[in-house]
């Protein structure tokens, strides 16, 4: 019978596992909302909204979430208290200080990366839903206030962490890590390919492929790596596999002319197969290291083999199965968008401080309600790839849980005599949401509906709230996503093409960086992982726009193939007894200062360069001429 149904509601579009999550979730939080109020907290319908914050479908998700709730919880408690203690009754200095606060950890959300980023952002609201609720109580309640939003959180925190533990399971392996196995083997084997000449394809087609399966798997690392160390360890192992990766891309991308090497494509050939039948473990290494031995006179092919050497003995000791007892310190420097964050900050700053002034000179009562919902959709949704499209859903999702909020409050609850009735009658309001969440068609910020639906509903005996109070206090609420949407529509709109102008400029501003100043070859290393997980970054968001890929692999590529020249050209500038080669590595580093206004000139000094490298056999030659090739094809890029 059961079946019968599933099979009729999959039939309409709904996705049965999401319904059965969101009805398991829809549960929980009913279940936290009676636990809360049999405590005795002030505020249980917190607890219920907390459950449907922490809930997730993968328990290493569900396990992280829960934790990094908890502790941006406790941590914007803190400042939340703090700043009523400081500020008292002066309330512009409360607005002032609380925007400053939720603009700061917006900034640093958008700076993080994976559930850290959620905890940041969690600091900010919820010292906005301490210190401004504040003001809708008598004075000298804020300990009391912070005490209950602490343990309201924290119980919701419990409740979704049982029964997400008791409805999930252990997945039995990590389908990432093969993927990110199975894409360096074929790596490999492409290497290999290039010593015998079998390798029909061209050589930018390898690259173009390869790099999408790259970017392809690491967008799903953020997601793997929650729940334990452990799974942060191996997923560090897998980021620094991956860079290696990348780095053998580039190589394939710009061999040319090799001469035929059977000894090495035999080694290399031997590693992939290894890696692809016998997983992780001593037999691709030992391969490897045989390839090492005979392109001892090949710095570059060397260099690229040593990477993906010591990125697979990271694994292969992490997965148990390598002779390694100690995974090695891999160099893993990640991209950190400075400029979405900055342009973040601000706009959650700005727009707090107008509804806040608004609401000083205006002394709306509700205005407290007002920049609560503002921060919450200011901060919580500015990591998103489109804000602004998601407020839109949300805002109709808020709008249609006032409606049910007033329903429930005024026509359901006048009727009740005693408070658990109010809190068991709240529990069909939240479940309502169920199919609604499980369809494709109106999944989108359907979640959103039960934490208006909460927010707006305290169930408190007596009732002691006008109807007019009730319905501004949800007019405020509601126009929270409303605000938002204006500011992330207006102000530095974001989507998936202006991050993707982002990371080009950040990719491009490190390179003038790189240029002005020599670096340490420690910092070297650094610039260049951070290099390699942008030109990631980049690809995927390219994905999500529908642009054709190639041309941003190519560039990408190019910008590595720059990058990998800089640090020559200033050992260059110092090479003893060649004059001619001080020169000319002075101007090509005074030409690429004007990367992005001239990109055609820095390429002819790079070829002119190089030219004069082959003469006199410098190894620098290929590196220099490489960058000018593909400088000169890929100039638009650059600029």
């Amino acid at each position: 019978m059961g079946n019968r149904i599933y099979a009729q509601l999959s039939r309409f579009g709904f996705d049965i596992p999401r319904w059965n999550f969101a009805l398991r979730t829809a549960l929980a939080s009913g279940l936290a909302l009676v636990l809360a109020w049999l405590i005795g907290l002030e505020h249980p319908q917190w607890s219920a909204m907390t459950v449907w914050a922490v809930s997730q479908p993968v328990r290493g998700m569900l396990v992280e979430k829960s934790l990094f709730r908890a502790v941006g919880t406790v941590v914007g408690t803190a400042f939340g208290i703090g700043l009523v203690l400081v500020a008292g009754d002066n309330l512009p200095l409360l607005v002032i200080s609380l925007s400053l606060w939720v603009g700061l950890c917006v900034g640093v959300g958008n700076l993080l990366h994976g559930l850290i980023s959620y905890g940041a952002l969690l600091s900010g609201y919820s010292a906005s839903m301490v210190a401004l609720l504040h003001t809708q109580q008598p004075a000298g309640q804020i300990m009391a206030l912070g005490s209950d939003r602490l343990l309201t959180v924290m119980t919701g925190v419990l409740v979704g962490l049982l029964v997400g533990l008791l409805c999930t399971s252990r997945r039995a392996e990590d389908p990432l890590s093969g993927r990110v196995r199975r894409t360096t083997a074929q790596l490999l084997q492409d290497m290999a390919a290039r010593f015998t000449g079998s390798d029909q394809r061209a050589r930018a087609d390898v690259a173009h492929t390869l790099l999408q399966e790259i970017a392809s798997a690491e967008e799903n690392f953020a997601s793997s790596q929650a729940g334990s160390l452990r799974n942060h360890r191996r997923v560090r192992a897998l980021r620094a596999l991956v860079q290696a990766q990348v780095s053998g891309v580039y190589w394939l991308r710009n061999s040319l002319n090799l001469p035929a090497n059977t000894g090495l494509a035999e080694a290399l050939a031997q590693a992939a197969r290894a890696l692809d039948l016998n997983g992780w473990g001593d037999d691709c290494l030992q391969a490897l290291e045989t390839a090492l031995t005979r392109c001892a006179d090949d710095a570059v092919t060397a260099a690229v083999l040593c990477q993906l050497r010591d990125a697979l003995r990271d694994n292969a000791a992490l997965e148990g199965t390598g002779s390694g007892s100690m995974p090695l310190r891999s160099k893993v420097v990640l991209h950190r968008d400075w400029i979405g964050a900055r342009q973040a900050m601000c706009r959650a700053t700005g727009l707090l401080l107008v509804v806040g002034g608004v609401w000083v000179v205006t002394g709306w009562g509700v205005g407290a309600y007002l920049m609560l919902g503002v921060s919450v959709m200011i901060a919580l949704f500015s990591t998103f790839e489109t804000p602004a499209h998601i407020m839109g859903h949300i805002f109709i999702w808020q709008a249609v849980a006032a409606v049910a909020a007033l329903g429930c409050h005024w026509l359901v609850w006048p009727h009740l005599t005693a408070e658990w009735q109010l809190v068991a009658t709240l529990i069909p309001f939240i479940v309502l949401i169920t199919p609604f969440y499980a369809h494709p068609r109106w999944m989108t910020g359907s979640m959103d509906y039960v934490m208006a639906l909460l927010l707006l509903s305290r169930p408190l005996y007596p009732l002691s709230d006008s109807f007019t109070t009730s319905a501004s206090t949800a007019a405020a609420v509601v126009c929270g996503p409303l605000l938002a949407y204006l500011a992330f529509k207006t102000i530095w709109p974001t989507d998936a093409r202006r991050r993707q102008c982002h990371l080009t400029d950040l990719m491009l501003r490190e390179l003038a960086a790189m240029v002005s100043r020599q670096t340490a070859t420690e910092r070297q290393a650094i610039r260049q992982a951070r290099l390699y997980h942008r030109i990631l970054k980049l690809i995927q968001h390219t994905g999500r726009t529908g642009d054709p890929l190639r041309p941003v692999t190519d560039g990408a590529l190019a910008a590595m193939a720059v990058s990998n020249a800089i640090p020559l050209l200033h050992e260059l500038r110092q090479v003893p007894d060649d004059e001619l080669v001080q020169r000319g590595a002075t101007t090509t580093l005074r030409r690429l200062q004007r990367l992005r206004q001239d990109p055609e000139a820095a390429a002819a000094a790079l070829r002119q360069l190089a030219s004069h490298l082959w003469g006199t056999g410098h190894p620098a030659a290929w590196e220099v001429e490489n960058a000018a090739r593909s400088l000169q094809a890929q100039a638009v890029f650059f600029r």
